[in-house]
């Protein structure tokens, strides 16, 4: 039993896992599914998410969202349900609420589970109610919100489920994860730089996939590891989180991540408000609900994503969300919403482990002057056009 400090955690419903990938795999194993099930998911997604799935040989449904507030389509999903559909897979993206009311109210008609992902959100609340409590489970990706070499979380809800599946001893250090043990051990030291250009050439790491181009008729760039599953998750699909890892965690308290996510919720604020007036900047949920602690803060670039992204990310810690599944490019025309953000949206993380730095809201000021000096070269390039 690892010390644990997060409100969501309940040792009686929770187990803990290397990657959320092995929480979501446990998940359908608890459910009982079988090759061939169906699982409604949403298309706007990323490819990793869905080995789990695949793994099993389920046969995945995607479903439409909001672009503009990631929300499910309810209706959407209630055309897709068949008699073989044996799972509703839903995200709150970001820390961005769905909307459970609706959902919970489908769940009660049909009877067909939800699996509730929250890899991207950690801290948030609905109607003063924890994510992580609303599907009939749910799961966390712990090392995507906290300094963690690795660390997933399945939490079970309903008790008409019940964790049977036999843990393996934890090893203390998994060597699949010595990149990111690299990225956290060059943050601690504050090398990040150094670690972009210097270590990742002697000990190489997974470089970010390719967007969708941001301008229209430009090629989608061909990415191998697309749908391919990494050897991180196909070593073992139910690998428990590392000894190593849950020291970390229990490093953490309850002041820290109240911390964390009061920084989180003022630097998200401070940068809407930055950003919301700039022309050709779009912020989604520019209003934070009460409750929600963010992941990033997500834009709609309108010209030349692509542009601002290339140079960001040298300094800045921001993202092209996601690295999306062949299945789904061959799609674009059934998915307009994830052609959209594919190619317009770009986000600006904040990490848990930095908001809480002093030097953070300089860098994020350096980050909206940097905008704005792309804005003018832009608008400059086209008014010589």
């Amino acid at each position: 039993m690892c010390k644990n400090n997060l409100l969501v955690y309940d040792p009686k419903k929770c187990f803990l896992f290397a990657l959320g990938r092995n929480a979501i795999y446990a998940a359908c194993q608890i459910l009982g599914l079988h090759s061939g099930d169906e699982v409604l998911t949403p298309a706007f997604d990323c490819d990793g998410s869905l080995q789990p799935f695949r793994a099993l040989g389920l046969k995945l449904i995607f479903f439409r969202s909001d672009p503009r507030t990631f929300a499910v389509d309810i209706d959407d999903i209630k055309r897709r349900i068949t008699q073989k559909t044996k799972l509703i897979h839903i995200i709150n993206h970001f820390g961005m609420p769905q909307p459970w009311d609706y959902l919970l109210a489908m769940r009660q008609v049909t009877g067909i589970p939800i699996l509730e992902d929250n890899a991207y959100s950690l801290f948030s609340a609905f109607n003063d109610r924890l994510f992580g409590t609303f599907g009939d489970m749910a799961i966390f990706s712990l090392r995507k919100n906290l300094p963690l070499i690795d660390g997933g979380m399945l939490r079970l809800n309903n008790p008409q489920y019940e964790f049977r599946i036999a843990q393996k001893k934890a090893r203390y250090y998994y060597s699949t994860e010595y990149s990111q043990g690299l990225r956290l051990a060059a943050r601690k030291i504050k090398l990040w730089a150094f670690f972009r250009y210097g270590i990742k050439t002697l000990f190489p790491v997974n470089e970010a996939p390719p967007p969708l181009p941001s301008e229209e008729g430009d090629s989608i760039t061909c990415w191998p590891p697309r749908d391919v599953t990494g050897e991180e998750f196909s070593c073992d699909y139910l690998r428990p989180m590392s000894g190593l890892a849950r020291k970390q965690l229990g490093s953490f308290s309850k002041d820290d991540f109240s911390e964390t996510s009061e920084k989180k919720r003022y630097y998200y604020t401070w940068l809407a408000n930055r950003l919301k007036t700039k022309a050709g900047v779009e912020v989604l949920w520019p209003d934070l609900p009460g409750g929600v602690v963010p992941f990033c803060l997500s834009c709609i670039f309108n010209t030349k994503r692509d542009v601002f992204l290339g140079i960001l990310r040298k300094k800045y810690e921001v993202m092209a969300w996601p690295t999306l599944s062949q299945e789904i490019l061959d799609r674009l025309d059934d998915f307009p919403e994830v052609d959209l953000l594919g190619r317009k949206l770009l986000q600006i993380n904040l990490p848990a482990d930095r908001v809480r730095q002093p030097y953070f809201k300089d860098q994020l000021e350096g980050l909206v002057r940097e905008i704005a000096k792309i804005s003018n070269g832009i608008s400059l390039d086209n008014r010589d056009k």
